[in-house]
């Protein structure tokens, strides 16, 4: 079965409102508690951080890096966009219909891998640009 990433996950948009989200919270608790100041101080470095990462659209897969101990290899790709691609969804060599559970998960593959030479699982046999029109409806 493909590796389930929800399209919301991989949004850069979503991903940068989570972060700045989190920063007014923290910034809420340092100011209205003294004593959690310190360590408020210390998570919104961390949160700074993946902002600043996010924004140059830079991000590492922590279990790639603990694998390999390549940063370079353990870059995750990006579209034009900033949003995520998941490398384990499009470099998986075959899929077809069956991977899926509803046609909405083999679009969102559909959608994010760059397939440079067309449709080279066959998702998209009629080539109308909607994927495994066979599944269920679903997200």
């Amino acid at each position: 079965m493909a590796k389930e990433i929800a399209q919301w996950r991989r949004s850069k948009k979503t991903r940068l409102a989570i972060i700045i989200g989190l920063l007014v919270i923290v910034g809420i608790i340092a100011f209205m508690f003294e004593k959690t100041r310190i360590w408020m101080i210390g998570i919104a470095v961390v949160l700074l951080a993946a902002l600043g990462m996010e924004v140059a659209n830079t991000d590492v897969d922590l279990g790639e890096l603990m694998e390999t101990g390549s940063l370079e290899e353990s870059m995750v790709d990006r579209d034009e966009d900033g949003n995520l691609i998941m490398g384990a969804m499009c470099e998986k060599e075959s899929y077809n219909c069956d991977d899926f559970r509803t046609q909405q998960d083999a679009q969102d593959v559909f959608d994010t891998c760059d397939f440079a030479n067309g449709d080279p699982h066959g998702l998209d046999r009629d080539g109308d640009g909607v994927a495994c029109e066979s599944l269920p409806q679903g997200s």
